[in-house]
């Protein structure tokens, strides 16, 4: 058979069909210096590498807006600050705030008047000395006063007031129109939308407050790789910035759609942050520690490549070798599975393997 032809015919050999044995002398062997095991059937838990994009965990990830206008006097805090709960971000000084303000002290001083009245109207009726209509009208009118007291005090805690600083206006009537932005959590002002002398609206975003504890890191996972993966999978992170350190993690989610041209997954790591290194927006290497089982394996020295398929050199006698064709499965450090191409307990070449296939390509192997 010429070359062209044995050329065609190999290729038209189903996939995995065994190939030519390869025959050592004695000379050669011995330079080869092989080791040799066996194909065991062993626990296996495939490791899956991956890249991944660190991002804040916007479950504890906060947007501190005023909730009137406001003018921005001071700004506290900026961008990377670190900030505790309840700590000052920001003071405004608000008109609609300050009217407000000053209709809830108008409206307690009126209150505080008609109290006063029905304390004493009441003392009179019940000693006779004024008629129960007239009372009755007093009555009424502390009850408005009171009735209109509370709907001007809602207004200013639906503007963001706590009860202290309702408290605290009478005391204070020169800061009558300012407000201050708070920190909702502890943790790191990772973004700032506002300026000092800006006028800024009801509602607009003026701070970005994240708890760092922990962060999501957002990875693509392989279709092929999910009959091997769990949610609440252990994961291992590592980033440049933080050389030969290891953050644990876990798989929290895995997306619904898959991405066509990828063939890949969306998928959502929680990893512990206890030092504060990380940051969002960081790139990070992943490995994913998927689901035990049981299957072939070889040690990865074992296993050469031509191409894109994989081979074993089986041992057939003392100086008698074949190149099988396998098909690998997952690696699992020094391991690989096979999933099909050999049996167990076949004796294949561990050790040399890089110059048994010098030979075999030398005398006419692939």
């Amino acid at each position: 058979m010429n070359k062209p032809l044995a050329t065609l015919f190999f290729l038209l050999i189903p996939a995995l069909a065994p190939a030519a044995e390869l025959v050592l002398t004695q000379q050669q062997l011995a330079s080869a210096q092989l080791t040799t095991t066996t194909v065991t059937a062993r626990e296996l838990k495939p490791r899956l590498d991956l890249t991944a994009t660190l991002t804040a965990d916007r479950r504890k990830s906060h947007r501190v807006t005023p909730v009137v206008d406001g003018l921005v006097t001071e700004l506290l805090m900026v961008e990377n600050d670190t900030v505790h709960k309840g700590q000052v971000l920001a003071r405004l000084r608000s008109n609609s705030l300050g009217q407000a303000q000053a209709d809830y002290l108008e409206a307690l001083a009126r209150f505080d008047l008609a109290r006063a009245e029905r304390a004493r109207i009441k003392g009179l009726w019940k000693d006779g000395i004024v008629a129960e209509s007239r009372w009755l009208v007093v009555d009424s009118e502390y009850k408005r006063a009171r009735a209109t007291l509370d709907a001007r005090r809602r207004l200013l805690s639906l503007a963001g007031l706590s009860d202290d600083q309702i408290q605290a206006l009478a005391q204070k009537p020169d800061r009558l129109a300012e407000f201050e932005l708070i920190s909702p959590i502890n943790g790191m002002v990772t973004g700032v939308e506002i300026e000092s002398g800006q006028l800024v609206t009801a509602g607009q975003v003026a701070f970005h407050v994240d708890d760092l504890s922990s962060l999501w890191a957002e990875v693509r996972v392989p279709v092929a790789s999910l009959p091997r993966i769990e949610l609440g999978a252990e994961v291992l992170i590592q980033v440049e910035a933080s050389p030969g350190r290891e953050y644990r993690g876990r798989l929290q989610s895995l997306g619904g759609e898959v991405e066509r041209q990828s063939q890949t997954l969306g998928g959502r790591i929680v990893v512990d942050n206890p030092d504060g290194i990380l940051r969002p927006g960081m790139y990070a290497a992943v490995t994913l520690t998927g689901i035990a089982y049981q299957g072939l394996v070889v040690p990865a020295s074992a296993v050469f490549r031509i191409g894109e398929q994989a081979y074993l050199f089986e041992v057939m006698g003392s100086r008698r070798f074949k190149p099988v064709p396998i098909k690998i499965g997952t690696e699992a450090g020094d391991w690989i599975s096979v999933r099909a191409g050999i049996a167990a307990d076949t004796e294949i070449v561990s050790g040399g393997v890089a110059e048994l296939k010098s030979h075999w390509q030398y005398q006419g192997g692939e």
